[in-house]
């Protein structure tokens, strides 16, 4: 039995799996960006709210559409593109080379997500039309 069959056997347990890898990514994503210095600056309360429940959903986002992907049809494209996001994210915040990882793709979270469909449309496509 294949992961992503056993993962969708249960409607809940998959969106519990989908909810907690987008949740322990973004307290990474915070945590990394803590360990670098990032702090928020905002000029108000409500401004600062704004960015973090921007930041937060973006990340969510970002973690738990390959996540979602995988789980209900098995893509494997999403997942790889998911993981050269981290893997650059990590490397950019771990050398110092430029802003935080965090101010860079956590205000344009879209791009990402945007790259992570287009890998699952790259994948659907060869799916059904190489494969079949």
């Amino acid at each position: 039995m294949a992961l992503s069959t056993f993962l969708s056997s249960s409607q809940s347990h998959s969106t519990s799996v989908v909810l907690a890898v987008g949740i322990v990514y973004a307290l990474g994503m915070y945590a990394l960006a803590a360990f670098g210095g990032y702090q928020f600056e905002a000029e108000t309360s409500a401004q600062l709210l704004f960015y973090v429940v921007w930041i937060t959903g973006g990340q969510l986002l970002v973690a738990s559409v390959p996540t979602y992907l995988f789980i209900r049809y098995g893509y494997l494209f999403p997942l790889l593109m998911f993981g050269v996001i981290v893997v650059y994210t990590v490397s950019v915040e771990l050398s110092g080379s430029a802003d935080s990882s965090l101010a860079i793709y956590g205000f344009f979270w879209i791009l990402p997500v945007v790259l992570i469909l287009v890998a699952a449309g790259i994948e659907y496509a060869v799916r059904t039309t190489v494969l079949q």
